[in-house]
């Protein structure tokens, strides 16, 4: 592999590895070319709007966590066709949510992770734990479960993070390994350091991942999607919720998986 460095980024080839759980991420974890990002993890594949549709045919996905899952949900609600937002008579940003897709059998579900939470005014009734939801999942060959969570722990000790995150692991636990897409969103976002408030530093940020990496390392079948480098590689200024482009690579990246070519 031919590597030159420009800029904030490696330019070399890509890899033909096919995307499954068990991969590591090298660093760097690949580049951006064009607003595309070419991975050196696995082969993340440009799906387009049908190609998308076609690879969720009868998948109930549960998108859980915060807000930059709810961008991957509205991401999907745009451009899978015929994908539609059910109402659910629920505040728009805080959920839950819910699309549909008839013909192909497509249903994608989004909801927040319990308190701590800061969000808009919603029921009580409908801030469920993550442990919880996953208890609730019948794991088989139609689920897809992705889960990030870290964002508003930040102002909170790592030891409270550590117990949050062990209830999750326990609850994968219950999953089928064999069946199931079940993946782990890394946080980062673009957050920038600052001296003034250290719990909502990278460095921070980067102990919570580290701490959700290790919980899940034995967890058999689990995928560990790493976007911190999709993030801090791209020309976009810094930003807790990514723009578009990083959102729709992102998006690319997890189907990847789901559908592996």
């Amino acid at each position: 592999m031919i590597t030159v460095f420009s800029g904030k980024c490696f330019f070399a080839l890509g890899t033909t590895e096919r995307c499954r759980s068990g991969l590591t991420t090298p660093v760097p974890a690949g580049f951006y070319f064009k607003d595309v990002w070419k991975s050196f993890v696995c082969n993340t594949q440009q799906l387009n709007s049908s190609q998308m549709g076609n690879c969720l045919k009868n998948k109930i996905v549960y998108l859980l966590g915060d807000s930059t899952t709810r961008q991957w949900f509205e991401y999907l609600e745009k451009n899978v066709p015929g994908l539609k937002r059910m109402d659910l008579h629920t505040p728009r940003t805080g959920g839950p949510l819910m699309a549909v897709e008839m013909k192909n059998n497509i249903i994608i579900h989004w909801r927040p992770h319990g308190v701590p939470l800061r969000f808009s005014k919603l029921l009580i009734t409908n801030l469920h734990y993550i442990n919880d939801d996953i208890d609730e999942i019948a794991g088989d060959s139609h689920a897809v479960v992705v889960f990030t969570f870290a964002a508003h722990r930040v102002f909170h000790p790592l030891t409270f993070y550590v117990h949050e995150v062990a209830k999750i692991r326990q609850s994968n636990l219950g999953l089928s390994p064999t069946s199931t897409v079940n993946i782990v969103k890394k946080f980062r976002e673009s957050r920038e350091i600052t001296v003034h408030n250290i719990f909502q530093s990278d460095w921070y940020m980067m102990q919570l991942n580290t701490v959700m990496r290790e919980m899940f390392r034995d967890v058999n079948g689990v995928i560990y999607l790493d976007v911190w480098q999709m993030t801090s590689c791209h020309y976009l200024s810094e930003n807790i919720h990514p723009g578009p482009v990083i959102v729709a690579n992102e998006v690319k990246t997890f189907l990847s998986y789901v559908c592996p070519a």
